[in-house]
């Protein structure tokens, strides 16, 4: 794997990559990072194109009253793609490419496993970032996940939802035109009415643990280069008998991956779950974990949090 000296990573600093840089405060150390050059030996597991209309995935056993056993009726399918590697050309945009690269230094000394403490101080750091980054006026965050899973990533021939702490390594959006409303009114109660006829968005700010990332990085789909016809929505059924709609991806040769390497802690990325407004913005990113062959057994598994939030513009 070809390797450039890259951009300069500010250390210990709030603010935007822009370009091939981080634009800083004045004063701040910068260090040198490496960077890997775009590589075709990744993979990534979409979905088949399907004739079915009714596209279903259990994560809990289906019920004995299903005349129809089988847990999905989605098929795998593994594809080698070629990622672009975010250090050596950052000019992807939330709006027009569904996802940044930022460099977030918070909640450095939040104990993760402590959900209320992760609630009085990350949230509102996460909530600002979205703000400043977008001009939204509100932020409200919905939830929080850590991964911290070890997945046996070469075995993908099934396809099933990732326990919780595990990596999702499908190509995915966790949020549809159906369920994205549901999800604000779940959230927001009598507000959503309201809130719903704004420009609106549901937000998602994942970010590492620990760096710098070896195992299962994160991969995203440049919102530009896909197609609506791209989008297979299924219904996950999940316990208590809750039904989500997500999107998942079947694969196209336009399609444009990108990932940034050695990621580490106090960089995230900001991306788009869901956009209110189709006016050729970018409304779904999808996005997964990457497999790659060369990184040993025994390399460190990746360790993450993701945020998601509601977002709400006045105009």
């Amino acid at each position: 794997m070809t390797a450039v000296i890259l951009n300069m990573r500010c250390e210990g600093v709030s603010g935007q990559l822009v370009g091939s840089g981080f634009r800083a405060r004045k004063g701040r150390r910068f260090v040198k990072i490496t960077a890997a050059a775009a590589t075709p030996t990744q993979r990534i597991r979409y979905s088949k194109r399907s004739e079915e209309s009714d596209l279903f995935l259990y994560t809990v056993p289906p019920p004995i009253t299903k005349q129809d056993r089988r847990v999905t009726n989605l098929e795998p399918d593994e594809v080698s793609i070629t990622l672009n590697d975010l250090r050596v050309s950052n000019n992807v945009s939330l709006h027009r490419n569904g996802f940044e690269l930022v460099a977030f230094p918070s909640g450095q000394d939040v104990n993760w496993e402590d959900e209320q403490q992760v609630k009085k101080e990350y949230y509102p750091e996460v909530a600002a970032l979205i703000k400043r980054l977008t001009g939204a006026s509100r932020a409200h965050i919905m939830q929080h996940g850590l991964r911290r899973g070890k997945v046996e990533k070469r075995q993908m021939k099934s396809f099933p939802i990732p326990a919780k702490e595990d990596p999702a390594f499908f190509a995915h959006v966790d949020f549809t035109d159906k369920s994205a409303p549901r999800v604000l009114e779940q959230h927001l109660g009598s507000e959503a009415a309201e809130l719903s006829r704004k420009p609106w968005a549901i937000i998602q700010v994942w970010r590492p643990l620990t760096g710098p990332v070896q195992d299962s990085p994160l991969g995203m789909l440049d919102a530009a280069t896909l197609s609506v016809d791209d989008i297979l929505a299924v219904n996950v059924h999940v316990e208590g008998g809750y039904v989500h709609e997500i999107n998942f991806v079947a694969h196209n040769p336009d399609h444009k991956w990108f990932w940034t390497s050695q990621m580490q802690a106090d960089e995230a990325y900001v991306f788009m779950n869901y956009e209110s407004r189709n006016d050729g913005r970018a409304r779904f990113t999808p996005h997964g974990a990457i497999v790659d062959p060369s990184i040993p057994d025994n390399a460190p598994r990746r360790e993450s949090i993701e945020t998601r939030a509601l977002v709400f513009w006045d105009n």
